[in-house]
């Protein structure tokens, strides 16, 4: 082979070589392009913390589902749970308990000693009044709202007197009550305002002073009012009153849990066997009022109902063929 031939073919050598040479590198080029590269503090920054934002979603989904859990555990807990009526351990006397309301109405001025000590001597086992604050912080007994146009709660004890006469007040009816042993004293609390200034502090304050915490049911229609009675005096046994042309959501009585009352009040066309059953079922009381038909005492008492209110003494008396009538002079 010729000296030219062989330096031709150690060329064509060479060129086939860097091709070869040329294609390997090319390849290690192509790997090391698909590798991650290293691009700083901020990529390393953008590989960890990019998935966060859908982490943290899941974190607070999850927290926010056990948050709800609890929240509803505890709410059905405290409605069911932690909901126990109590009886009143000073009131003696035997089912159904015979209520005046308002001590006696129609032959004697209501709400006044007269009526509630005509009650009691007739024989009835508790009175129902209506207690409210006088703008000078004096607890009258008094059903109405207004007298003479005017609201109880902004006048004061003197300006209510001249315009309603003469006033029991809520220690009257306390001392009074120390005569007859064993009766059930009915406190409903009359207020128709978000705030009461203090009507419920003051009259805990009074019935603590008289100790007679044991034989005094509060009650109300106005569910605040309550929830602040038990907030402020939690040993006071609360009763939830409700009538049938109440707004939806307060005629049915289903506040009574939330508030942890110790006694429903409904009207009497409320009163079923069904109510009273349900009632009987959470150990709570049913005192149901005002009841001045003999044959609607019949069916309140056939119900099973614990009290009954009405206006006449003597009427009541004989529709449960018990007790004895009063005179005019209340004795």
């Amino acid at each position: 082979m010729a000296e030219n031939d062989v330096q031709w073919v150690d060329a064509e050598a060479g060129e086939v070589a860097d091709a070869g040479v040329d294609e390997r590198l090319d390849q290690s080029h192509e790997r090391f392009a698909a590798r991650p590269r290293f691009g700083g503090f901020g990529e390393i920054h953008d590989c960890i913390l990019s998935p966060l934002p859908g982490l943290l979603v899941d974190w607070a989904i999850l927290v926010l589902v056990l948050f709800l859990l609890l929240l509803l555990g505890l709410l059905l807990g405290w409605r069911t749970v932690l909901w126990r009526p109590r009886r009143l351990s000073g009131v003696t006397r035997s089912r159904p308990l015979l209520i005046g309301h308002r001590g006696v109405r129609g032959s004697l001025p209501e709400n006044t000693v007269a009526a509630f000590r005509a009650a009691f001597e007739a024989g009835l086992d508790g009175i129902e009044c209506d207690v409210q604050r006088t703008r000078d912080g004096v607890l009258v007994l008094l059903h109405d709202l207004e007298v003479a146009g005017c609201r109880v709660a902004e006048l004061t004890h003197a300006e209510l007197q001249s315009l309603a006469g003469r006033l029991c007040r809520l220690e009257e009816l306390l001392l009074l009550a120390r005569e007859y042993p064993g009766t059930l004293l009915n406190l409903e609390l009359k207020s128709d305002r978000l705030r009461s200034r203090g009507l419920e502090r003051q009259v805990a304050t009074s019935v603590r002073r008289s100790g007679l915490v044991g034989r005094v049911l509060i009650s109300s229609f106005d569910p605040l009012a309550l929830a602040r009675l038990r907030l402020l005096a939690p040993e006071f046994r609360v009763a939830l009153l409700f009538a049938p042309d109440m707004p939806r959501w307060l005629r049915g009585g289903w506040l009574a849990g939330w508030l942890h009352v110790d006694a429903i009040h409904p009207h009497y066309r409320q009163v079923t066997p069904v109510l009273v059953g349900r009632a009987r079922t959470r150990g709570l009381m049913v005192n149901t009022w005002t009841v001045n038909d003999p044959e609607v005492v019949g069916k309140v008492m056939s119900a099973g109902v614990d009290g009954i209110m009405a206006d006449d003494p003597a009427s009541l008396l004989a529709a449960v063929g018990r007790g004895r009538g009063i005179r005019e002079d209340g004795s």
